[in-house]
């Protein structure tokens, strides 16, 4: 186990030296192997049609999916603060350790206990949020001190190649683990996750320095983040618009599985699919550095949040499912690569060090907040007319949420650039 400080030397010549000194390729190695562990996704195909198997309405499940959002939610901040203070690999064991409970409550399909596991779940991804990102950004300060931000995005798009190999393998064996035993993906999980705690080990720990006699100060701290996003209009519109067109895709991917399911498609068949669009994602996530050099930020941003867009649109047409079959798995597919991986660098470019965690756990609370609105409202709404339609409505809050938003950080630079106008005059 590794104890390693959190700031990077500040000199030239103390940046080599310590470059050369620490380990940063087994590092990374073994963040590697963590990432893929942990992203054997065995239950992500097949979760929603067991509760269905067992009796739980689209509606119910999307309340336990609020659940999920609201707990996660509420310790968004708290779990960010601990990551920065406290420790961001120490965040991560917690999040293995909180999943498999987590996935072993699922075994029991009661009221009670999935009431439990969806909390617990919740509060596990809190720890996962912010402290995954921010440990990755200092391993690429420890590869790359001299360019941390291009060695990073670089990083952050083998994570995501990485962790989509991991889901491609775990649904595609999730659905076959099904097809023989029901609770078996949830066991394999389980077990899974215990074996992703071993790399987290030989990770260095990061987190906050205090001087000999100071104390954290949490409160201090959340403030200090929060300062940090309000001084940067463009940080806090790039934290909005992720939440948003995360929230937007990640439900529409969870409720595809029902709609797959109704159009008469197997289980196996189904995870087929769902691997399928992990494929083209991972293609796309595979393009996204090359794209982030060739497109500057304030095009990027924009173009991939509008093929989001394109693809709701062409699954929201009730007359061919093939073209809203299309439509999510190449221009929907593309926008979740693309931004997951340029908003992540984006976000972490602007972040201070100190409350790099916390900040980034103000992007993930935000995406919470908009599932916990979201989600029982698409369950709802696929309760009583089609998906074409509940598409449609979800194309519509995109557009309009992220014009707000582009209007909001427009108004805001405007009015820093006339008061420093004003102020130098």
């Amino acid at each position: 186990m590794n104890d390693t400080p959190l700031n990077l030397p500040d000199t030239a010549d103390h940046v080599v030296s310590s470059t050369r000194a620490v380990p940063w390729r087994r590092w990374l190695l073994a963040f590697d192997g963590y990432n893929l562990t942990t992203n054997l996704l065995f239950t992500s195909a097949i979760w929603v049609i067991y509760l269905a198997a067992h009796g739980y309405s689209p509606l119910a499940i999307g309340l336990f999916e609020t659940l999920f959002h609201a707990a996660k939610f509420i310790a968004e901040v708290p779990t960010g603060i601990f990551a920065d203070l406290l420790g961001r690999r120490r965040s991560l064991i917690i999040y293995c350790l909180l999943q498999i409970v987590d996935n072993l409550l699922f075994l029991v399909p009661a009221v009670p206990m999935l009431i439990l596991s969806f909390s617990l779940a919740g509060i596990s991804y809190a720890f996962y949020g912010g402290a995954n990102d921010a440990l990755l950004w200092s391993l690429a300060g420890y590869a790359d001190p001299e360019r941390q931000a291009i060695r990073y995005s670089k990083l952050v798009s083998r994570m995501y190649l990485i962790s989509l190999v991991g889901s491609i393998v775990g649904t595609a064996l999730g659905g076959y683990l099904g097809g023989l035993l029901q609770v078996l993906p949830f066991l394999c999980r389980a077990i899974i996750m215990a074996l992703g705690i071993v790399p987290l080990l030989l990770l260095p720990e990061q987190k906050a320095e205090f001087g000999q006699h100071a104390r954290p100060h949490p409160i201090r701290h959340f403030m200090q983040g929060l300062r940090a996003v309000w001084r940067s209009p463009v940080l806090f519109g790039l934290l909005l618009i992720s939440g948003l067109t995360e929230s937007c895709w990640q439900t529409v991917y969870f409720y595809y599985q029902l709609y797959l399911h109704g159009l008469g498609f197997a289980l196996s068949s189904i995870g087929l699919i769902v691997a399928v669009s992990m494929g083209s994602n991972f293609l796309f996530t595979a393009l996204a550095p090359w794209i982030m050099r060739r497109l500057p930020e304030r095009w990027l941003v924009p173009i991939f949040v509008a093929l989001q867009m394109l693809g709701l649109l062409l699954m929201s047409l009730p007359f061919s499912s093939l073209l809203g079959l299309f439509g999510y798995l190449i221009p929907f597919q593309a926008a979740l690569a693309v931004l997951g991986s340029a908003m992540s660098t984006y976000i972490n470019v602007r972040s201070p060090e100190e409350q790099r965690a916390t900040v980034l756990s103000f992007q993930t609370g935000l995406f919470s907040a908009a599932m916990i609105v979201l989600f029982p409202l698409f369950g709802l709404g696929i309760s009583h007319v089609s998906y074409a339609t509940v598409y449609l409505w979800t194309l519509i809050a995109l557009c309009g949420g992220s014009g707000a938003i582009g209007v909001m950080v427009w108004w805001l630079l405007r009015k820093r650039r006339l008061s420093r106008a004003g102020l130098s005059s």
